[in-house]
């Protein structure tokens, strides 16, 4: 912590005399409000703060103005500490807040003093926004008194509001979203915000008399960079020690035992999609429209726990999930951005080890069709994802501390069609779907501690002809997790068990074990092998940690798991795990106080190892476990905030080779090469009109010339309080030397168990930019543009084959010149040669004619996504939405990268082009 001289500290006060007396003064209520300084630091671990409730005596105008009776008789909470940058020294102006209540609402206000109301930074921005370039003001309030949950509102000195829920003691989700009232006003001793949030908005306790609550509020300051609590925020310890277990003491809260919580949200929609179409398609002549309805419901049940229902759902005006290019053996994670499922996922949240792995993965329900029509058609006409019935989820907590979540929905039968010999044939390609998901909390010792359950259940109607018989038709999960923290919450031991359940034809589970995260028809598996009898499969997953937490400077964690052969759960979940023992370690450096250069830095080192359980074959050599090594690495990581408000980082990273039980595609196992990398970055200064970022990335192989380069940056910039610009751009070089291509058993090969596996050099560009655009005319009108223009090629320099398995060693394919000998094409001067229809000719055994054929590889995509979202909040609740949505993509097979060509062909491809019109009614009080 930083000293200040005596000579300074008198000045200091001296200072804040004169704005003592000034605030005398000027203040309408000098009663109310004594001085624009709090009083003096008592540190961030002083006693908890303890207001008291007022009682709204009369009507309160939502006006920012604070001239009610009512307001001036509550009682005042003032003397906050500073979070930022500071910690836990007095804030450096002078902020008060009040809270009263009456049967219908609670309500809280904030005067937020400032010498200068000139300095207050005003950004029109979007609804949640929570960016660091405008002044806000904020309240938290913990109703059950679990010190885990709460609700959070913030407005910023525009008027925009933000809301959330809070959970786990930390965690936020701002996806919630309520119905509340707030407004500002900006006068000559700084702002005032004032809110009202209506108590059916809300769960509470059913208890009756005077409840005794959590709360917090929250004030920053742009100009001074300052962001200061009511109830100190210890930002070190944040994640370990929480943040709603360190709220003030809200007394005498006095409301109804239960408020009438029923909502309705209906809509209308009409659509109109405009597309490229061949004159002889007999499904889309190149323009379509529509119109649907339906509606949004919720109703409280207690003062506890909500029912959220759907009927006929409809997300147009959700932005798009960006473009990507995926030559791996595994399935992308896109974020979820559906309102409906994203409103209290975190109730469902079951997250595994790996990533983005998780036990419940909501985009499972309404995902685009599984199933093809008839491959011999011309032309076809596939929903581009299930129809979603309704869906329904009950959410609450009791006062004991059980937290409880119930979700259920149902997806149509999705038929598709195709053009076969100037008729239409139908097929299923998505069966009708029953989804359900259950979850369960307790709390222990004050919220230190908690116990959780979740259950997940999947029933597919799979039709009777087959058409759709690789699909299990049953699939089940369920999950143990627990956590806990010992009394002075410097250690923490947590774990989890969940075990999965798949059931179904033959031949669903035979699609299951040959799937990417299984693989187990692998010819060298020690462990594993297809069972084309099996009508279900069964597996677990489990990880223990213990954390070092609650001190200063040094933290770290430990932990172990193991995923077994079975584990299964990309029905309703996420996994691209196959079986594995994984462990690991972290241990990180921190400080957060200002120095002579940073304001707060973090240097942490880590590492994370797995093996196939192939090591336990024979667990006493070395070379069992070396063989066994499929993933890991080690890792520096630095990142540091300098004293101007630029950040900067710096990664090293190592990763060994390992064996890799995926790159053949379900092959043998093969060396992966393992790299050696490097990543700098730096940031400016968020708070300015303009700011941006500088990144670099690059890795190079252990074996070989393989390499990657990535250069990236952002550009942030508010010419105007209404406009908001972010601009993403990202170029990256990538020589990959074992790009897989194909596998064939056409001339048996023995040592990769008779199949030839071919692979590719190949030299990979690809330029994106990703570009935002909101432009704000109110708190409740937006318009908000999105685009995503992305180039890639990928040249394949040569061909080459797997030399022996468990190697990196390859047979490559030299170039020769194509002759038609005797109706087919031979390879002269070489063993592979490609012919003008861009067919790859291969001779394997050197006898001087073709074996194999196989496509050129080489590809250049040109794609371009974007939509416009219009939106209007005409009432409160209720919205308009006036949606364009428009996607070109051009695809070639030259392989090289040319910028001006690219870019002339993105912009001249078809372009698929939606309208969409949707408005919404808030039903409610």
């Amino acid at each position: 912590m930083q000293h200040t001289t005596q000579l300074g500290r008198s000045a200091r006060w001296a200072g804040c005399l004169l704005v003592l007396t000034a605030g005398v003064l000027l203040h309408p209520s000098t009663a109310a409000a004594q001085s624009l300084v709090d009083t003096p630091p008592v540190g961030s671990e002083r006693p908890r703060p303890v207001l008291r409730a007022g009682v709204a005596t009369g009507p309160i105008r939502i006006d920012g103005r604070l001239d009610e009776s009512s307001w001036q008789e509550a009682p005042v909470g003032t003397g906050f500490i500073q979070a930022e940058p500071d910690e836990g020294e007095l804030s450096t102006l002078h902020t008060e807040v009040r809270v009263l209540v009456d049967d219908h609402a609670i309500y809280v206000s904030g005067r937020m003093f400032d010498p200068d109301p000139s300095q207050i930074a005003q950004q029109l921005v979007r609804r949640d926004d929570r960016g660091p370039y405008f002044d806000w003001f904020g309240v938290y309030i913990d109703t059950n008194l679990d010190r885990r949950t709460g609700y959070g509102f913030q407005v910023n000195a525009s008027g925009v509001q933000v809301d959330k829920y809070m959970f786990d003691d930390h965690m936020d989700d701002v996806t919630w979203d309520a119905v509340w009232a707030s407004a500002v006003e900006i006068d000559s001793l700084g702002w005032t915000a004032e809110f009202r949030i209506p108590l059916s908005q809300i769960r509470y306790s059913s208890r009756e008399g005077a409840q005794t609550w959590g709360v917090n509020f929250s004030r920053r300051r742009v100009a001074s960079a300052e962001v200061s609590h009511f109830a100190s925020y210890v930002r070190q310890r944040a994640e370990e020690e929480g943040n709603v277990s360190r709220f003030a003491t809200l007394e005498g809260v006095r409301v109804p035992r239960s408020v009438r919580r029923i909502e309705g949200r209906p809509y209308v929609l009409s659509s109109l999609h405009r597309g490229p179409a061949d004159e002889a398609d007999p499904f889309f002549d190149g323009s379509e429209t529509g119109a649907r309805v339906g509606a949004d419901f919720r109703f409280g049940l207690g003062s506890a726990f909500t029912l959220d229902a759907t009927v006929n759902p409809d997300f147009g005006q959700v932005e798009a999930d960006p473009a990507e290019i995926n030559l791996t053996a595994f399935e992308t994670f896109f974020d979820e951005r559906r309102p409906f499922f994203v409103e209290d996922a975190q109730v469902f949240d079951f997250g595994l080890s790996g990533g983005r792995n998780q036990l419940f993965y909501s985009r499972r329900i309404g995902r685009a069709p599984q199933g093809d029509v008839a491959s011999d058609g011309s032309y076809s006409d596939v929903a581009d994802a299930a129809t979603i019935l309704g869906a329904a989820k009950l959410t609450g907590r009791s006062e004991g501390g059980l937290s409880m979540g119930l979700l259920a929905a149902l997806t149509d039968k999705e038929t598709g069609r195709a053009w076969v010999d100037d008729g239409v044939v139908e097929s299923v390609v998505e069966p009708r779907t029953v989804y359900a998901a259950g979850t369960a909390q307790q709390d222990f010792n004050d919220g230190a501690s908690q116990v959780g359950a979740i259950a997940t259940v999947l029933r597919r109607s799979l039709p009777d002809d087959g058409g759709l018989s690789f699909l299990p038709d049953q699939a089940y999960t369920a999950g143990l997790r627990f956590d806990h923290q010992w009394a002075n919450r410097g250690w923490r031991l947590s774990g989890f068990l969940a075990g999965s359940h798949v059931r179904g034809s033959p031949g669903s589970m035979v699609a299951v074990q040959t799937a990417s995260n299984h693989y187990f028809q692998r010819p060298d598996a020690t462990r594993a092998q297809v069972d084309s009898t099996a009508t279900s499969l069964t597996g677990a997953e489990w990880r223990l940690q213990l954390d070092r937490q609650n001190t200063e400077h040094w933290i770290g964690s430990v932990w172990l798991a193991q995923v077994t052969k079975g584990f299964e759960i990309n029905d309703m979940g996420f996994s691209t795990t196959r079986e594995r023992l994984d462990g690991g370690w972290r241990f990180a450096y921190r400080e957060i106080r200002p120095g002579s250069l940073f304001r707060n830095y973090n240097i942490q080192l880590r590492t994370i190892v797995n093996f196939s359980h192939e090591a336990l074959d024979d667990p006493g050599a070395w070379s069992s476990w070396r063989r066994a090594y499929t993933g890991g690495n080690f890792n520096l990581d630095a990142r540091g905030t300098l004293l101007s408000f630029h950040e900067a980082n710096l990664s090293l990273t190592w990763q060994p080779d390992l064996y890799s039980r995926s790159a053949t595609r379900g092959g043998p196992i093969m060396v992966e090469p393992g790299h050696y990398g490097v990543s700098v970055g730096f940031n400016s200064d968020r708070r300015q009109s303009w700011s941006g970022t500088v990144g670099l990335e690059y890795a190079r192989s252990t074996l070989g010339s393989g390499s990657s380069l990535s250069l990236n940056g952002s550009l942030n910039a508010r010419p105007t309080e209404s406009l908001l610009l972010d601009l993403r751009p990202e170029l990256s070089f990538q020589t990959d030397e074992a790009q897989y291509v194909a596998a064939t058993s056409v001339l048996p090969y023995e040592p990769t168990y008779g199949r030839r596996y071919i692979f590719g050099d190949l030299d990979r560009t690809t330029l994106s930019l990703q570009f935002r655009a909101n432009y704000i005319v109110s708190p409740t009108l937006s318009l908000q543009l999105y685009a995503q223009p992305l180039l890639s090629s990928g040249d394949y320099l040569a061909y080459k084959q797997l030399a022996a398995s468990g190697s990196f060693d390859f047979r490559r394919f030299e170039e020769g010149n194509p002759v038609l000998v005797a109706g087919s094409v031979q390879c002269a001067g070489g063993s592979i040669c490609r012919d003008a229809d861009g067919q790859q000719h291969l001779d394997l055994n050197g006898d001087g004619t073709t074996d194999y054929d196989l496509r050129d590889r080489d590809f250049n995509v040109r794609s371009l996504i974007g939509n416009a979202v219009l939106r209007w909040e005409y009432r409160p609740g209720s919205t308009v939405f006036l949606v364009w949505q428009r996607q070109q993509e051009l695809d070639a097979r030259t392989g090289d990268f040319d910028l001006a060509r690219d870019l002339g062909d993105m912009w001249g491809a078809p372009a698929d082009n939606r309208f969409i019109l949707k408005i919404s009614y808030w039903l409610g009080g």
